[in-house]
């Protein structure tokens, strides 16, 4: 049974040889301590704390900062000081601007916090976790996701579309489903998208065609591209691009 989830997807996608080592073969090397993956973990588990407390306990909006610098000061004991340290600024300003938003443009209605879900598509376990579902009327969510790194150009769809085919799965009382990313390094603005039935199709049948293609795989290509740089298996990647 192929276990898939939006990242792995991804990363079949981008290059094979990687999915191999990652998921597959899992060869013993020194993992790299990557300073914005770091950054975007601890990024995400604030807010996933500081809005855990909210679904726990009803809060007046005076009261949100607090939850949001005890929040940081949970989160950040959590994560490596050392490779964090000179973010510390930049990580404050974006939590502070999401902030502003919420006093803004209001709290969501979030309904979940990190939520993770299981489902098959074929014989294929799709899994993984939603930082967010909001509750947008009754009958309608939207699924959030927080992103740290990329610039906005190259995102896709295509990761909300499969969380949207996941609550399809845990909700009953679904009639329509929106997603959006929450770009934190820009100023927290949203990117905003309304899904189509083609949608969905098309989402199916990709997740389809990737886990079949993983099952049927006898070589794993390798597709070198920049990316290499920040690849933990660059050191052993080496000769024939297709070996």
């Amino acid at each position: 049974m192929t276990k898939l989830s939006a990242s792995s997807i991804g990363t079949y996608e981008k290059c094979p040889k990687k999915y191999h080592y990652h998921y597959i073969e899992k060869p013993d090397i020194v993992q790299q301590d990557w300073s914005h993956l770091e950054f975007g973990k601890c990024a995400h588990r604030i807010l996933e704390l500081f809005h855990e407390d909210l679904l726990k306990n009803v809060r007046e909006p005076n009261e949100y900062s607090k939850v949001m610098r005890n929040s940081f000061k949970v989160g950040l004991k959590e994560f490596k000081m050392e490779i964090l340290k000179d973010s510390l600024p930049e990580l404050k300003s974006i939590l502070q601007i999401y902030l502003d938003k919420l006093y803004q443009n209001g709290l969501p209605q979030v309904v979940h916090n990190e939520l993770n879900f299981e489902f098959y598509i074929d014989t294929h376990l799709v899994r993984g976790f939603i930082d967010r579902i909001d509750l947008v009327r009754p009958g309608e969510y939207r699924v959030v996701d927080y992103k740290t790194n990329k610039n906005p150009k190259y995102l896709t769809n295509f990761q909300l579309l499969l969380y949207a085919l996941a609550i399809k799965e845990k909700f009953t009382d679904i009639e329509k489903i929106s997603g959006a990313y929450v770009l934190l390094k820009h100023n927290c603005d949203l990117i905003e998208y309304d899904f189509t039935e083609k949608d969905y199709e098309d989402t199916l049948e990709r997740i389809k065609l990737v886990g079949k293609s993983i099952d049927t795989s006898l070589e794993w290509e390798k597709k070198p591209s920049i990316l290499c740089n920040w690849c933990d298996y660059q050191g052993i990647c080496q000769g024939n691009w297709t070996s």
